[in-house]
């Protein structure tokens, strides 16, 4: 098996210093802080003779694709309990039919070039609904500078997925500018601060038997995880399981408490199948309520009767958002110790990459969408 603590082997098959950007998580924090802070919606766009004012929303529409949606998710699973009005995270083409005048929209793509968030970018506009884009340059940027649109630029050459903090931070800070929650300057220094921290004990120069992400993928290497998350762990648990398809380049599966409770539990009742090379990994809390709490011990005493392989994963830090991110930021490590155990690149997506290319070529939405767009600049 592969030596993670042989720091040549990790240079080997992470080719494009993956880990590299991971270390450098926290700075990515305060530059996202920064940058977004400087956002101007003070002002109004105009596209296609019509003057879309900014004012207090009454529901928001994240779209995205990928790493890009999923800090939407982490947002409005954080601030459920705090805003007054909905978050709809949007993975599609369209957007939905209630998007109006009234609708905050933000469009978020890395590249700037994903399909599907420009084109619900385009539908946007023809509903006339505020928007606000996010992206590293690409079509969304140029677009959005073209008709005026408030845009928040991040910093560039990052595989799409390891952006997250410079998009999530964007993120809470719009929702700051208008109001709709309170400032996190105290939580967002925490969440900084923490992950500088723990850079340097996830860090491939820390040793197996003192860093718990190499034990981790080494406990998952060879099975089947199933992660499994409730509340605002939820999207923890499918980012983890997300990382480790992108990444890891395996099958993972994504559970949510208490739903998987209504389904997911009965794989334990099959006398047929044995669960074995299944690895079940639980997202806790230590102020978790009594009802998850219960929900989870009774959960894990089903499946132990199947299965050794459980693994309870416990967050750092003190606020809910550093919770997340230490949470998030010890899953990735996994899935980078992951992939080199699988001797796999981490940051290429061959499959990702050919599939854009045959759509591209036969379908070439980016195109007709640029053509829409300009003939009513």
């Amino acid at each position: 098996m592969i030596d993670l603590d042989d720091i040549k082997t990790i240079e080997q098959y992470d080719k494009s210093n993956q880990i590299d950007v991971m270390v450098n998580w926290y700075s990515y924090i305060k530059e996202a802080r920064e940058e977004s802070l400087k956002l101007d919606i003070s002002t109004s766009f105009q596209w296609n003779k019509k003057k879309v004012d900014f004012r207090k929303p009454k529901n928001i529409v994240i779209c995205g694709m990928g790493g890009s949606a999923i800090a939407g998710d982490y947002l409005s699973q954080l601030f459920k309990n705090d805003l007054s009005i909905p978050v709809i995270i949007n993975r599609e083409y369209d957007i939905p039919q209630f998007v109006d005048e009234d609708t905050l929209v933000i469009c978020i793509s890395y590249s700037g070039n994903t399909e599907e968030t420009l084109s619900s970018f385009y539908k946007a506009l023809l509903k006339e609904a505020m928007i606000i884009s996010i992206s590293s340059s690409g079509y969304l940027e140029a677009f959005s500078n073209q008709i005026g649109i408030p845009h928040i630029k991040i910093k560039e050459g990052l595989p799409p997925r390891t952006a997250f903090p410079l998009i999530y931070i964007s993120l809470i800070s719009i929702l700051e500018r208008f109001e709709l929650i309170n400032k996190m300057d105290q939580d967002i220094n925490e969440t900084e601060q923490l992950l500088q921290n723990l850079a340097l004990e996830y860090s491939p120069e820390k040793t197996i038997n003192d860093n718990i992400s190499k034990q981790i993928a080494l406990g998952l290497f060879n099975t089947l995880p199933v992660f499994i998350g409730h509340t605002f762990y939820s999207s923890i648990a499918y980012r983890a399981k997300s990382e480790l398809n992108e990444n890891s380049k395996i099958l993972a599966v994504y559970e949510e408490l208490p739903e998987q409770n209504h389904n997911g539990i009965v794989v334990v009742d099959n006398p047929n199948k044995t669960l074995n090379d299944t690895t079940f990994v639980f997202f806790r809390d230590r102020e978790e309520s009594k009802s998850i709490k219960v929900r989870i011990e009774e959960t894990i005493k089903l499946i132990s009767k199947e299965t050794e392989k459980i693994l309870e994963v416990y967050p750092k830090g003190k606020t809910k958002l550093a919770k997340q991110f230490s949470s998030t930021y010890l899953i990735d490590f996994v899935s980078i110790y992951l992939a080199i155990l699988y001797e796999v690149d981490p940051s290429i997506t061959p499959s990702i990459d050919t599939l854009k290319a045959q759509i591209k070529k036969k379908a070439n939405i980016v195109d007709r969408l640029k053509g829409e767009i300009n003939s009513k600049l």
